[in-house]
Order: structure tokens, then C-alpha cells, then sequence
């Protein structure tokens, strides 16, 4: 584990949705919602948006990425309540969501503690190098020190 200094760092600004009602709230007002491993079978993200056709129905897309070349592709699909409350909801931000690290807030990560004990941690904050934007770290529940993302692996029951 290589020592992080959090001076050559800056934390991303990631808007979590803390309950229920701000995630339905945010969906009315028409801001699209990326939802982390919505997808049970391939564990696929997806951004959710409510449109108004016929009826006002919830629409998913699983391009996270989208360019004039591949525009996104939205079909309509039944979001339920459980699914707003259960899982993380973020804001899409297109910025924040183009960058490649491989974990977000509220991830579960194992991980190698300083002293040399192998723990399991959550995510609070992504950081991203100031000088490499190819590099993260991670602030972890546990933790005082940023952890990066090459000292970190999924936790298997994610």
C-alpha cells in the first residue's frame, strides 16, 4: 500500500440521493438518475428518466456514455419504488460519469489497513489525481488515509 497525499488530490462531487423522496423528487424535475449495478443478471449500470408520452412512464438507458457518433438509447422500462429505495441513486453528471474509476460512493471494497490487516471498508469520496486523471483514490468508512484504487478489490458480496 503506497502512502496517498491528499494534496495531490481532488474530491469528485458526486450528488447522492439520500432518501426516497429526494430521488422521485429529482426524477419530476426531470434530471436524468444513474443507478449502479441496477441490473441484477450482468450487474449493468443504468441512467433512469421519467418522460412524458402518453403517460408520464420511466425510461432506462444503459449507455453511461454517449457521443454525436452513438447517441443514447432510452426504452421505456417499469422502475419501481423498491428499486429508488433500495439501491444508490446518484445525479448523472455526464463529467464526473466519463471518468473511469472503478468505484463510487457506497461500494463495499476490501482492502490491506496500514498496519497490515485485511479489512473490508465503504466508500465515502472519490478523488482523482491532480497530476494523473487516469489515477484515484478512495476515502474509506474506516479509514483516515485515501486508499488508491490498485490497493482496493470488490467485495465479493456486493
Amino acid at each position: 500500500m503506497a502512502t496517498v497525499d491528499p494534496s495531490q488530490f481532488t474530491q469528485l462531487n458526486f450528488t447522492v440521493y439520500p432518501n426516497l423522496q429526494s430521488k422521485i423528487n429529482a426524477l419530476l424535475n426531470g434530471e436524468i438518475l444513474f443507478i449502479k449495478n441496477f441490473e441484477s443478471n450482468e450487474g449493468a449500470d443504468v441512467l433512469i428518466q421519467l418522460v412524458q408520452k402518453k403517460f408520464q412512464v420511466t425510461q432506462i438507458s444503459y449507455d453511461i456514455h454517449a457521443d454525436e457518433d452513438n447517441p443514447r438509447y432510452w426504452t421505456t422500462f417499469n422502475v419501481g419504488i423498491n428499486d429508488l429505495s433500495l439501491f444508490t441513486v446518484f445525479k448523472f453528471e455526464e463529467d464526473i460519469f466519463e471518468l473511469n474509476n472503478k468505484y463510487t460512493i457506497n461500494d463495499t471494497v476490501n482492502y490491506t489497513t496500514e498496519e497490515g490487516t485485511s479489512d473490508t471498508a465503504i466508500i465515502e469520496a472519490v478523488y482523482q489525481s491532480n497530476n494523473d486523471p487516469g489515477v484515484f483514490a478512495y476515502k474509506l468508512s474506516q479509514e483516515q488515509n485515501l486508499y488508491l484504487e490498485d490497493d482496493l478489490s470488490q467485495h465479493l458480496y456486493q
